[in-house]
This record gives structure tokens, C-alpha cells and sequence, in this order.
């Protein structure tokens, strides 16, 4: 009888335990998302884990398209895409796959540069479409089809060639820069880009403003008129347009220029909709604000969705329809 007990007792404890530690698991939100974001979703996700031990983010970069195709291509499943233009989540995952896009934070593209780039004490605002082509400077961009700085890369070149400040220099500029870089220099996304820059392999690279001034990098800043940052120059920008595959059943299609804008989803099928409701939350409110500022980003207070059909009631306290 008392052999018997005991082995009862054994079984109970032993329930006991699975009980608890089945509570104590945790919770495992993924992100796919754009490169340039890991600093930010780094910061994000640390501070979020403290107030919500249960849980765990697990970030995946990649270029933005790379991170939506994942699930329309791969068949993959996360709880949260964010990318690097809000247009590809209108492009590539509504209908099928999400059906809200919130657009949260906006960026400018810069010429970024090191102390062993050829030219670098020369080159400023007014010089620099005639700096970049000399012979012997190596140039860097990614890939216009896995991510969004390479096609805004190529939007701006053209800008400059119609912007009047530049003069005869910018003539055509675009074919000239394109030949600047070499194949070995045309990456996948910005976090190969800055690899290329900072081990020296490359002198210059067209970059997110966020990315260089969180990697202290020599910054040479763009005018407006080409830098893709202002929503009331969209006119102008529009004059720019690059060809981009988009999706793998689709040809190539046309992309016009347009402000630099972040765009944020929970994918249909996400396997923890409640937890990256809270982690998407967390991110576009308050506390996630200041963390994007801190990065070099300008948020979107509040954040606006367009579409906003199906968005949770729990992001409604963050995020706003756009206006007309």
C-alpha cells in the first residue's frame, strides 16, 4: 500500500510539473521584416520581452520583398511583416495574405561613405554627380528586385539627372552610375551593402538615412527634391520609375517614385494573432515611437492604415485611417 502511494505521489508531481512548465513556456512571435528595421525591432523586442516574459520575438531580416514572398512564394507563416514600402504589402500580400497595411514610419535616401572612399574630403552636395563617376571610385546598391532600396537607389539617380542644380555632370547620370558598380557590388539588401562599405570593398553606397547614422557613417545628404522624403514632393518624384519583380507568376512591373514610406502587417494566417497584436502595438505606439526616432526614423504619430479592413480592434488605439 505505501508502494503504491509513493508511486502515486510520483505521478502526481510528475503531472504537476508538466502542468507548470507547459504554463511557463513561451510564446513565439516571428517577424519578417526589412533589413534596415533590425536595429529598431532589436531595441523593440528587448524592451517588449520585459514586459511580456511569455513571450518571444524572433526576428528574421531579409530585403522586403524577400520577406513577403516568403509567404506567397515559400508558403511560410509569421505573425508580423514589416517592410521598407509600405506599397509592397499592396503589391504582394493583399488579398490573399493580409488585410490591412499600416504605414508607420518614413526615411530619406543619403550617400553614404567612409574614411577610405576615394574622394571622400572632396565630395559635397554640388560635386558629388561628378565625383561618383570618376574612374577608379567603386559603387555599391542592392538589388532593385529583393529590396526597396535598390529601386529607390535607381529612382533617385534619375531625379538628379532633371534637377537643375547639378547641371551638365548629371547627363546621363543613371546609365553612368550603373556602370560605377560592378556585379560583385549589387547586393541582396542594405545590411550586405553596408557590409560592402565598411570592410572597404566599395566607396560608396546609396542608403537609408537610419541605416548610416546608426552605423556612423560619413553622411552626405540629399536635396529633397531627389532624396524621396517628402510626402508634398510626390509629384515629383513620380517622374522617376523602375521596372521591379514583384511577384514570381508576374512579369516585371513598373514602380513609379514615391515618398519613402514603412509599412507593417499581421499576416491572415498568423499562428499568434493576440501576441503580435501586443508586440505590433507596442511598436507603433508610444515607447515605439521614441525607439524609431532614436534610430534615425521619422515615425508616423499616429500611424495611418490604407486598406484597413480586418485591422484588430487592438491596433485601432495606435493606428488611424488615412485621409483621403
Amino acid at each position: 500500500m505505501l508502494r503504491l502511494l509513493s508511486r502515486l505521489d510520483k505521478l502526481v508531481v510528475l503531472a504537476l510539473l508538466a502542468t507548470t512548465g507547459c504554463k511557463s513556456s513561451r510564446i513565439e512571435i516571428a517577424v519578417f521584416y526589412a533589413t534596415s528595421l533590425s536595429a529598431v525591432l532589436g531595441d523593440a523586442a528587448k524592451a517588449f520581452e520585459q514586459e511580456h516574459p511569455r513571450v518571444r520575438v524572433r526576428l528574421e531580416p531579409s530585403g522586403s520583398q524577400v520577406a513577403a514572398r516568403k509567404l506567397t512564394e515559400l508558403g511560410m507563416r509569421a505573425d508580423i511583416v514589416a517592410v521598407a514600402d509600405a506599397a509592397l504589402i499592396d503589391n504582394i500580400l493583399i488579398p490573399s495574405h493580409a488585410s490591412w497595411n499600416a504605414v508607420f514610419a518614413t526615411n530619406e535616401i543619403v550617400i553614404a561613405h567612409l574614411d577610405h572612399s576615394r574622394w571622400t574630403d572632396q565630395i559635397n552636395g554640388e560635386n558629388w554627380p561628378e565625383i561618383l563617376v570618376r574612374a577608379g571610385v567603386r559603387l555599391g546598391r542592392a538589388d532593385p528586385d529583393t529590396a526597396p532600396v535598390g529601386y529607390n537607389t535607381l529612382m533617385v539617380w534619375q531625379l538628379a539627372e532633371s534637377f537643375a542644380r547639378y547641371g551638365d555632370p548629371a547627363i546621363g547620370l543613371s546609365a553612368k552610375l550603373q556602370g560605377q558598380c560592378s556585379p560583385d557590388h549589387v547586393t541582396h539588401d542594405e545590411a550586405e551593402l553596408l557590409g560592402l562599405l565598411e570592410s572597404r570593398a566599395i566607396d560608396y553606397a546609396f542608403l537609408f538615412r537610419s541605416t548610416a547614422e546608426d552605423h556612423h557613417l560619413k553622411v552626405l545628404a540629399l536635396p529633397p527634391e531627389i532624396n524621396l522624403s517628402r510626402q508634398d514632393m510626390a509629384a515629383r518624384y513620380a517622374a522617376a520609375s523602375v521596372f521591379v519583380r514583384m511577384k514570381r507568376a508576374q512579369g516585371p512591373a513598373r514602380l513609379v517614385g514615391a515618398p519613402i514610406t514603412y509599412g507593417l502587417t499581421i499576416p491572415l494566417n498568423a499562428r499568434h494573432p493576440v501576441e503580435a497584436e501586443a508586440f505590433a502595438t507596442f511598436l507603433l505606439g508610444e515607447q515605439g515611437q521614441r525607439l524609431l526616432a532614436r534610430r534615425g526614423f521619422r515615425p508616423v504619430n499616429p500611424a495611418r492604415c490604407k486598406p484597413c479592413a480586418g485591422l484588430p480592434a487592438e491596433l485601432e488605439k495606435v493606428v488611424q485611417p488615412a485621409t483621403p
